[in-house]
C-alpha cells in the first residue's frame, strides 16, 4: 500500500511539472496555412516576440527596459494578417508601443515612441496605418483656431503621446495610435466647418440703408454680459453696419438663426410706402440753378434777399441769326421743401 502511494504520488508530480511549464511558455499552432491559434499564457515578451516573428516575417528589436509578460488566448483560428495587430494591442496593454522603421519594429516603451521615427502622415497624405501602430499626423484647419481647438483634444490623447500647434499655418501636429488618430481626425473634420462669422450683405431696394441699420441696431443690440464678460455666449453677437454707396446692410453673426431673423425683419422694413417725401425736383429753363437755390433758402430761413439778386437770375435768350426759337440751358437742383400739407 505504502509503494503504491509513493507510485502516484510521484506520477502526480510529474505531470505538474509537465504542465506547469507549458502554462509560463508561448504556443502557437497552426490548424491550416493562412490560420494560427495563439495561446500565450503568462508568456515572456522575449517569447511572444519570437513567436510572432515567425509567424509573420518582421524583424523585431527589443529594448532592455521591456520586460514582463503576455496573455493572449485565442479560442478559434484566426488569420496569419491580424497576429501583428493582436500582438500590438497586448504590448499596449502592458505599457508599450512599437515603432516600425525601415524593416525594423523597435519595441519600446510607451513614453519614449514619440522619440523614435516612425510613419509620419502629412495633411494631404491618406493614413496606412490602424490599430495600435504609433503614428505621427499634421493636420491643416481651414476654418477654425488650431489654438482654441487644442485643449478639446488633448484630452482624448493618451498622456504619454504628444499634441502641438504651430500657429504659423494653424496646424496641429499629434503622435498618438493610428486608430486613436483615426478618431481625432473624424473629430476634427466635424468641428473644422464653415460657420456663420463670414459677413452677409443685404441689398435694400426701398428703404435707407443708413435708417434701417440704425433700427435694426437698436434691436439687436447686445447685452452688456454677452458684450465682453468672460464666457459669454459669443453666438448671440451681431454686427450690422450700412453701406451707403449701394444702399445695403453689412451683417455678421455666429447664429445663423439671427442672421435668419435679420433678413425677415429687414425685408418688412424695405417695402414701398405710398407717403409723399420731402425731396422734390424742380427743372430750371432760363434762371441759374445755384442762385434760385439761395434766394428761396433765404426765403424759407426768413433772411432778407437783395434786390438785384431776382435780375441777375435771368439770363437773356439771344437769338439766332437764323431766326429761331432762343435755346435756354437746362439746370436741375434739388431743394428740401416743408410739407404745408394739412395733417388730420
Amino acid at each position: 500500500m505504502k509503494l503504491h502511494a509513493a507510485l502516484v504520488a510521484i506520477a502526480m508530480a510529474a505531470l505538474l511539472a509537465g504542465i506547469l511549464p507549458m502554462a509560463g511558455r508561448a504556443q502557437a499552432q497552426s490548424a491550416e496555412p493562412d490560420t494560427v491559434t495563439l495561446n500565450f499564457v503568462n508568456a515572456d515578451i522575449e517569447g511572444v516576440v519570437k513567436a510572432v516573428s515567425e509567424i509573420t516575417g518582421k524583424n523585431f528589436l527589443l529594448d532592455p527596459r521591456v520586460k514582463g509578460t503576455v496573455n493572449i488566448v485565442s479560442a478559434r483560428p484566426m488569420a496569419r494578417v491580424l497576429v501583428y495587430e493582436v500582438f500590438l494591442s497586448a504590448l499596449r496593454l502592458q505599457g508599450y508601443a512599437a515603432v516600425e522603421d525601415r524593416g525594423v519594429v523597435k519595441i519600446i516603451p510607451e513614453a519614449d515612441a514619440k522619440l523614435h521615427p516612425g510613419r509620419t502622415v502629412g495633411p494631404d497624405e491618406r493614413p496606412r496605418g490602424s490599430g495600435d501602430q504609433m503614428q505621427t499626423r499634421v493636420f491643416t484647419l481651414k476654418y477654425e483656431s488650431a489654438t482654441q481647438l487644442l485643449p478639446t483634444l488633448r484630452p482624448l490623447i493618451a498622456p504619454a503621446n504628444t499634441i502641438t500647434v504651430y500657429a504659423g499655418n494653424n496646424t496641429l501636429v499629434i503622435t498618438d495610435y493610428a486608430g486613436n488618430l483615426q478618431r481625432i481626425a473624424r473629430i476634427i473634420d466635424s468641428i473644422d466647418q464653415p460657420g456663420g462669422t463670414d459677413p452677409v450683405v443685404i441689398p435694400l431696394q426701398h428703404a435707407s440703408a443708413v435708417d434701417v441699420a440704425q433700427v435694426v441696431g437698436r434691436l439687436f443690440a447686445d447685452a452688456p454680459q454677452a458684450a465682453g464678460a468672460p464666457g459669454a455666449d459669443t453666438s448671440q453677437r451681431m454686427s450690422v453696419v450700412a453701406d451707403p454707396r449701394s444702399n445695403s446692410l453689412i451683417a455678421r453673426s455666429d447664429n445663423p438663426s439671427r442672421l435668419t431673423r435679420l433678413r425677415t425683419l429687414v425685408a418688412m422694413l424695405d417695402s414701398p410706402t405710398s407717403a409723399a417725401g420731402n425731396l422734390h425736383v424742380v427743372y430750371l429753363k432760363n434762371a441759374e440753378a445755384v442762385k434760385v437755390a439761395e434766394t428761396l433758402r433765404a426765403i424759407y430761413l426768413g433772411e432778407t434777399v437783395a434786390a438785384a439778386a431776382p435780375r441777375s437770375m435771368l439770363q437773356p435768350a439771344a437769338a439766332s441769326s437764323a431766326g429761331a426759337p432762343p435755346l435756354a440751358p437746362l439746370t436741375e437742383v434739388a431743394i428740401p421743401l416743408a410739407d404745408t400739407r394739412a395733417r388730420p
